[in-house]
């Protein structure tokens, strides 16, 4: 059809589409509305009647010609699962009443089948699974937040896993696909060894009365522990932008900060961090590492001070953040902390054993 008609074939597919819309629809897209590929293809893909209802909801007033064709489409759009997530063959697919529909829109030589039946999609797919689980294989179940659910007291295996370690197998509610994650159950304790309590138990029972621990104020409340994590990160960052470094200083330091408390790595993809990749390609213009050693330097304090933090919540970077202050010296850039609101954070010890170094005021 489309060498007969002189039209690329994404085209063809476009106006075939334009067979299974509503007559109404037509003849407001012949005045110049139409949808775009994403919104035409949902529209298409709906029977004639549900076409009609929705239409008939959104349709333009009389005089206007704006079509809300995203709430159409919205409107008419079905939760569709792929056939390329399915393990499980024909037979399977009969048997729970699977329809297979292609995609007209599909790049070529990839199988673009979907079906709307997502309960019997899932049906398969968990059959398919019982029957096929390998060697040491196990079922995890979902929760109701659709993450998967490992045993009591399990622990996930990240690296190789061992031979006593299992494989649990589970089904991807959003994409239907088949996943896997290894974990490994705790070894059982021999017969006749005590359990850690018994243990603490008779370690206690030989020593005596010991005298009651007293619970004293830390010499830092909350407030003041996260005041100087703030502090801190401030006079850090602007000694790292500020600062005259050895190269082999900030390459050390940078090595820290991606050890930090608050990085975390994921070798399945999907990285985020806009900015972190906009200083990465600052650097591999062309697709090749620069060799200049001045642009090296300026990217490395950037992704330095976008990683590094002494914050107290989920950022904190620990020890590395501490000892890459101390390397470029970043207490300089602190501010004087002799402020009534930072000294009502100490408790009358720290404020009695700071006061002769510091030189502050007596807390008498």
């Amino acid at each position: 059809m489309a060498d007969a008609l002189a039209l690329p074939v994404r085209t063809v597919r476009r106006l075939k589409l334009l067979a299974h819309l509503h007559p109404a629809m037509l003849d407001v897209m012949a005045l110049g509305s139409m949808p775009n590929e994403d919104q035409l293809r949902t529209i298409a893909a709906a029977t004639p009647e549900e076409q009609a209802q929705v239409w008939k909801k959104h349709r333009p007033k009389k005089g206007q010609t704006d079509v809300p064709w995203y709430e159409i489409a919205r409107a008419l759009a079905k939760r569709r699962m792929p056939a390329s997530a399915a393990k499980f063959g024909d037979d399977l697919a009969k048997a729970y009443g699977i329809v297979w529909e292609d995609d007209l829109f599909a790049p070529p030589g990839e199988d673009s089948r979907t079906t709307t039946n997502v309960e019997g999609f899932f049906g398969a797919q968990q059959e398919w699974l019982q029957n096929n689980l390998p060697n040491r294989g196990t079922l995890l179940p979902v929760d109701e937040n659709d993450h998967h659910q490992l045993p009591k007291k399990a622990e996930r295996v990240w690296g190789k896993p061992g031979k006593a370690d299992l494989v649990g197998h589970y089904i991807d509610v959003r994409t239907g696909d088949v996943e896997t994650v290894t974990y490994r159950l705790p070894v059982p304790k021999k017969a006749g060894q005590p359990a850690d309590g018994a243990k603490a138990g008779a370690a206690d029972d030989g020593g005596g009365d010991d005298p009651p621990t007293v619970r004293t104020r830390p010499d830092v409340t909350q407030k003041g522990v996260a005041m100087i994590g703030d502090l801190r990160t401030d006079a850090l960052h602007q000694a790292l932008a500020d600062l005259p470094s050895e190269d082999d200083t900030l390459f050390g330091m940078l090595i820290l900060a991606f050890g930090g408390d608050n990085v975390s790595v994921d070798s399945g993809g999907d990285l985020r961090g806009d900015d972190r990749q906009a200083i990465c390609r600052t650097l591999t213009e062309g697709g090749v590492l620069t060799a200049d050693r001045d642009l090296l330097r300026q990217a490395a304090r950037k992704m330095l001070v976008g990683v590094l933090s002494c914050r107290e919540n989920a950022s904190n970077s620990g020890l590395p953040a501490r000892l890459c202050g101390e390397a470029v010296n970043a207490d300089a850039w602190l501010p004087n902390m002799a402020t009534e609101e930072f000294l009502s954070c100490l408790s009358r010890s720290a404020l009695g054993a700071t006061s002769p170094t510091e030189g502050w005021p007596s807390p008498t």
